[in-house]
């Protein structure tokens, strides 16, 4: 698993996929320090799975069954591509946490070379879950939220890059 982005969200997808049983994570980060960091408290947690930090995202895709974006990178007030559209392999699935857009360029680029894709939906509906369950104590309707997000999607002008002023 080749994951992008060693910050804040970076760092929980890494501790999941690692949960779910990833055997190799090979982390990047524009901040290469960032990455080495997240990268010794991931092997201080115990796992057996190897975590490697990669410069090289050319090897370390070719590699790779599947890329995580955890960076920035394709939200609607930074738009591009975190990996050269080229190092997509349709062999290789590709998620993205971006939820602003849920289409990002990195996921229109996947699917065109045949790869397939999972949208940032999951993470803006979980992480709403989660804060609703800490601030009431009470369990949220999750299927609520998701057509609420989903409303909120299809009901925004798609000249709007954000939330507001």
């Amino acid at each position: 698993m080749l994951l992008l982005g060693a910050g804040g969200a970076g760092a929980a997808v890494a501790y999941a996929l690692l949960e779910s049983g990833v055997e190799t994570l090979l982390l990047t980060d524009v901040q290469t320090d960032r990455a080495e960091a997240l990268a010794c408290r991931l092997g201080s947690a115990g796992g057996t799975q190897k975590v490697e930090v990669v410069m090289d995202l050319a090897a370390a895709s070719a590699r790779a069954d599947g890329i995580v974006n955890a960076t920035p990178v394709g939200m609607a007030k930074l738009p591009g591509m975190p990996i050269a559209a080229d190092l997509l392999r349709p062999e290789c699935w590709v998620a993205d946490i971006v939820y602003l857009p849920l289409e990002t360029e990195l996921l229109r680029e996947a699917r065109q070379r045949g790869c397939r894709t999972l949208s940032g939906e999951g993470m803006a509906v979980f992480q709403a879950v989660r804060a609703f369950e800490l601030f009431t104590g009470l369990a949220p309707d999750v299927e609520r939220m998701k057509a609420a997000f989903a409303a909120f999607g299809s009901a925004r002008d798609p000249a709007d890059t954000g939330l507001g002023q």
